[in-house]
């Protein structure tokens, strides 16, 4: 019996979300860093992402409280994946900065990232590829809307 579109879907998420954990966790090993959770890594990607940004930078690019970030923040710095640096203007202010072996650790991560996504081109046809293109950007932007 055929499988229906939600099936597929539903299959195919829950594939991806195993694969993306698999590299997470290949990425983490490769650095030597495999005693971060997915959420201590979601914390470095941001701060990647942002930067040196402050607590509070980091609490709205994840949605979180600021109390979690900084919670958050201090774990990671203790375990010195994280540098918090005090505000030359602000003195209340702290700018986070990732260390060379988290940095390391969030590029090994995009790195794998990108070879998947070109290991995935590479079995589509023009075509298809311009296809899933348009389509995973609808989507996009759909899970993007508030």
């Amino acid at each position: 019996m055929a499988q229906t579109l939600e099936q597929i879907l539903t299959e195919f998420i829950d594939t991806l979300d195993l694969s993306f954990k698999r590299v997470q966790k290949d990425a983490s090993s490769a650095a030597g860093t495999v005693s971060l959770t997915l959420s201590q890594l979601q914390y470095l990607e941001a701060i990647y992402a942002l930067g040196e940004p402050t607590l509070t930078e980091i609490a709205d690019k994840l949605a979180f409280t600021k109390a979690s970030v900084t919670t958050a923040v201090n774990k990671l710095a203790k375990l010195n994946y994280l540098v918090k640096t005090r505000s030359d203007d602000d003195k209340r202010v702290f700018h986070v900065s990732l260390t060379e072996k988290s940095a390391a650790l969030v590029k090994a991560k995009y790195q794998a990232l990108q070879n998947y996504g070109s290991f995935i081109r590479s079995t589509l046809s023009q075509g298809e590829a311009e296809q899933l293109e348009r389509t995973l950007s609808k989507l996009i932007k759909l899970f993007k809307k508030p």
